[in-house]
């Protein structure tokens, strides 16, 4: 049987229910190599937001796995939203880059190619330094989120996905299905030896940048992603048909997902009724954003066809002006597919190669490069959507053909 741990604590006394944790769901770390991955969606205040793993939840987690004897201990994620290619601003803005110290990484600056299969097969660049972990500990953020409807266990492994990319999947999967099965993809890619999610204050209605809070107060963990995203979804008001990535996991057999079978330590109960958002029809039109007095706002196929069309947008100045880089370009160096080379007027971009990784942007020491919307790829995008028949939505979310 499954277990799943959901203890009640704040972010002042997390320290004794992290170390429950530990005793309920030991793992070897003495001598290892420890990754925490957090769920470091954007930038923005963490006593006002939450949409990224608290900073003094992650502190206590740290001192945690300094005092079993890691031999190495990474702290890092890979940003989302505007602050693709920005990770280090996410994590100074955030407070994260502070508690972490010496072990905070840029994990965008360590990427390896893989291939996907399934639903659309493709090569991607994801965080090397999470799959070669010999042990990683997954933090995420308790969310709920406007396509996937929970934003748990199962889907904090998006972010092992570099840069934009993900914003890629959005606009090519379309439906909330077919998105739910590239979060189980991905999941799949190097499963969590360890899940310890911040829920002391979670975030609520239309992720996964809500300005919405909730005061759930539980710190909730397990080893069995499937089985803790469901003892999430029951203590919400979900059921597993409610979200895709339970159904999937359902159906190929991926972890428990019937609640009867789950052991429940602690306590799995909630002040006041959480703010569900509804499902979805597709990407665009989807509900993004809630705050109160302003209302919904909804995602466009604007929005990702732009960030989709990004390619990499030189400043020559700036870049002339770098030191670092005089003896080679390390955005050139270390883009993963090969999308920039050298010239005699510095890095030249071929746009057909680049998958938006933004690698290049995370590497630039001196801020020259930028990520702007390529005219020629918005035009290819465009005529794609016409010959797939892609659903149009107008401002308020409503289907109009």
């Amino acid at each position: 049987m499954s277990k799943v741990m959901m203890l009640n604590t704040t972010y002042d006394t997390c320290e004794q229910a992290i170390d429950q944790v530990f005793e309920t769901f030991p793992i070897n770390v003495s001598g290892k190599r420890v990754v925490l991955k957090v769920n470091a969606l954007k930038g923005g205040d963490p006593h006002k937001y939450a949409f990224t793993t608290n900073y003094r939840f992650l502190a206590k987690v740290i001192k945690k796995v300094e005092s079993l004897g890691a031999k190495e201990i990474l702290v890092g994620d890979s940003t989302g939203t505007q602050y693709y290619g920005r990770s280090e601003e996410v994590f100074e803005t955030s407070h994260m880059k502070e508690v972490a110290g010496k072990y905070y990484k840029n994990f965008n600056k360590n990427v390896t190619i893989v291939k996907m299969e399934q639903p659309i097969k493709r090569e991607l660049a994801v965080l090397k330094d999470v799959l070669d972990a010999d042990v990683y500990i997954a933090l995420p953020k308790m969310k709920t989120h406007g396509m996937a409807r929970l934003s748990g266990s199962i889907k904090i492994n998006f972010g092992i996905i570099a840069g934009a990319q993900k914003v890629w999947y959005h606009y090519m999967t379309v439906r909330p299905e077919r998105f739910a099965e590239i979060l189980v993809e991905a999941h799949l890619l190097r499963k969590p030896d360890l899940v310890i999610m911040d829920a002391i204050t979670a975030m609520e209605g239309y992720g996964p940048a809500s300005n919405n809070t909730h005061e759930v107060g539980k710190i909730i963990a397990g080893v069995d992603c499937p089985a803790i995203d469901t003892a999430i979804s029951d203590m919400i008001g979900y059921t597993v048909d409610d979200v895709p990535t339970l159904r999937i996991c359902r159906d190929r057999k991926l972890g428990e997902t019937d609640i009867s079978k789950i052991e429940i330590i602690g306590n799995n109960k909630i002040n006041k009724q959480y703010f569900l958002p509804i499902e979805p029809e597709a990407t665009y039109g989807c509900p993004a954003f809630y705050e109160e007095g302003v209302g919904v706002q909804y995602a466009s196929i604007e929005h990702y066809r732009d960030k989709v069309a990004w390619r990499p947008l030189i400043d020559r100045q700036l870049c002339t002006q770098c030191q670092e880089c005089k003896k080679e370009y390390l955005c050139v160096k270390y883009c993963p597919f090969g999308a920039l080379t050298s010239s005699g007027e510095g890095p030249k971009v071929d746009r057909d190669k680049c998958h938006v990784c933004c690698s290049c942007m995370e590497w630039c020491p001196n801020h020259a490069l930028m990520m702007k919307a390529d005219p020629v790829v918005i035009e290819q995008l465009k005529q794609y959507e016409i010959d797939n028949k892609y659903p149009v939505f107008d401002a308020k979310g409503k289907r109009l053909k």
